[in-house]
């Protein structure tokens, strides 16, 4: 389960559809309403003694639903529509972490270089009943941290199990910037933090 945190344009209400030029780049809605997400992962470990390095893969569907007011021409008025806001997030991380070995509890803390694929901002609703779906803006590779704090526990020889919370910076690096040529639209790409818990059952190769 992943939660956006910060209270900016990742987090905030939709608001009225138009345009919108924020997070450095022109927008169909003012916020994207992003909350708890849930994320698939695939994850690799291998630990020496009182260290060890991690791989992981993650997909992360960034969600958000609301109800806006937009104009139907058909009904000549303006009706409330649930709109879905959508980025999708293939996530890379790479990094290590310090093992406290206690019989078959292991605490541990881990750090690891995020590199995040984001996929283009869309947005869907339903208009003249059917589906739209339309893409508010393009994005791309960004770069980040995770910092974890976790346990595993050996459930038997070859299988353990794994809790973990961990903090990531998920835009620290190539966010879109600001066009020094562009004096009516000052805003740069908001940092994207999450606050991520994890659960992994691993199976161990020897």
């Amino acid at each position: 389960m992943s939660k956006v945190q910060n209270n900016n344009y990742y987090t905030r209400d939709l608001g009225y559809p138009g345009a919108h030029y924020v997070n450095g780049t022109l927008t169909m809605f003012g916020g994207l309403a992003f909350r708890k997400n849930y994320f698939a992962s695939i994850k690799f470990k291998y630990e020496l003694s009182s260290f060890g390095i991690v791989a992981q893969a993650r997909y992360i569907p960034f969600r958000g639903r609301q109800s806006a007011e937009i104009y139907n021409l058909l009904y000549m008025q303006t009706i409330k529509e649930d709109v879905t806001t959508i980025i999708d997030v293939w996530s890379f991380g790479f990094g290590g972490r310090y093992i406290i070995d206690i019989d078959k509890f292991k605490p541990y803390a881990a750090v690891s270089l995020l590199m995040n694929y984001w996929g283009d901002a869309w947005f869907r609703f339903e208009y003249f009943d059917q589906i739209v779906l339309g893409r508010s803006y393009k994005n791309g590779m960004r770069f980040g941290l995770n910092f974890g704090l976790g346990v595993s526990y050996e459930i038997m020889k070859n299988v353990l199990c794994e809790i973990e919370s961990n903090y990531n910076y998920m835009n620290l690096w190539n966010r879109r910037r600001v066009d020094p040529a562009d004096e009516l639209h000052p805003s740069s790409e908001e940092k994207m933090n999450t606050l991520n818990v994890e659960f992994t059952v691993y199976y161990r190769i020897y």
